[in-house]
């Protein structure tokens, strides 16, 4: 059997580590949509703040693909996918046929619909190539927008703070990242970046990116108009458009990338903030059902500890500024260590 795995993301590695683990015989092939190796979207916004380079993003392929051989294609552009008729076209109308499909992502992205998304100036935090665009942009950029809902908004956001551009961020919760943070933990993750010169507009959103065609201001749902040659946008839908028919076999899978999907609780181990604070979350990161909260805050530190317990043991933690803690209170989270009586001195 063929099968072709078709994405640019590392998600796309295990899928290939499955396949081959089961049927060395299989063959498989890897035709990523970017014209590079799989990468690191996550290190993307470090990419920006220049404290990682580009060869850091395919380190993790690197090794994959030193261990594991399936055929890999960074060369080609594609173009539309026939489901029907099993098999990819390239843009130069190569055919490659297929049994099996395993859709990964298509290098593509669909920005949310905001008037205006189209101008020159505006970019997305998750590919590469829209991050090169932006980082010979900011030379010549002032004032930069970012719209955060997750935490590779808040990275970016923290990254152009860092090259000490004047930073707008956009949150549709009064906090940040409401759809991760209840409302206390995202309140004070705002009154920290505030306390770094960031400028936050709580329960709001974008209604129209202003301008000719390059982008000269953003007006706001509450009517404000900020000036800002650059909006950034963190939130995104893969672009699946280039499956010429819907219906796929039993053998194929679209897998959509994580980082496209909304975020599932309980959260695997996250660390955000760059350089600007040092941000941890895993487990629940707002109270479960019957669950029970405690924190401990050092306000003049920004320190910040809040733990969710269930039961006997612990089901979350958010920690802020406090990074000896991050492995203590991930270790209790893992082993499911009875913390009965003890949630206060675990903080």
């Amino acid at each position: 059997m063929k099968t072709l795995v078709v994405g640019n993301s590392l998600d796309a590695l295990p899928i290939i580590q499955e396949i081959i683990s089961h049927n060395k015989d299989e063959q498989v092939t890897l035709f990523t949509t970017e014209g590079v190796l799989p990468y690191d979207r996550y290190l993307l916004p470090a990419l920006v703040a220049g404290s990682t380079d580009e060869e850091q993003l395919y380190a993790t392929s690197q090794i994959f693909l030193s261990q594991f051989h399936p055929e890999v294609m960074t060369k080609e552009v594609l173009a539309r996918i026939s489901v029907k008729r099993r098999h990819l076209t390239t843009d130069k109308k190569k055919q490659i046929d297929y049994d099996r499909l395993v859709l990964v992502d298509t290098g593509h992205l669909i920005l949310p619909s905001i008037k205006g998304h189209q101008k020159t100036g505006v970019f997305d935090c998750w590919r590469l190539a829209s991050i090169k665009a932006l980082k010979k942009h900011l030379p010549f950029a002032d004032s930069v927008t970012v719209i955060v809902t997750n935490r590779q908004g808040l990275n970016m956001a923290c990254a152009l703070s860092q090259l000490k551009k004047e930073v707008n961020v956009v949150s549709p919760g009064p906090g940040l990242m409401p759809d991760i943070f209840d409302e206390e933990t995202g309140l004070l993750l705002k009154q920290i970046l505030e306390g770094k010169g960031v400028r936050v507009f709580g329960d709001n959103a974008i209604e129209e990116i202003l301008g000719d065609a390059e982008v000269k201001a953003v007006k706001l749902k509450s009517g404000k108009v900020i000036a800002s040659d650059t909006v950034i946008f963190d939130e995104a839908r893969a672009d699946i458009r280039m499956l010429s028919e819907p219906t796929l076999t039993d053998h194929d899978q679209i897998l959509i990338e994580e980082c496209f999907k909304p975020p599932l609780m309980p959260s695997i181990p996250v660390q955000f903030g760059l350089n600007v604070l040092d941000g941890f979350y895993a487990g629940w990161t707002k109270l479960p059902e019957g669950g029970r909260e405690y924190l401990k805050f050092d306000g003049p530190q920004n320190i910040y500890r809040k733990i969710y317990a269930h039961g006997d043991h612990l089901a979350g933690v958010v920690v802020f500024n406090s990074p000896k803690d991050n492995d203590r209170l991930l270790g209790i989270l893992q082993r499911q260590d009875n913390i009965t009586g003890k949630e206060e001195e675990i903080l």
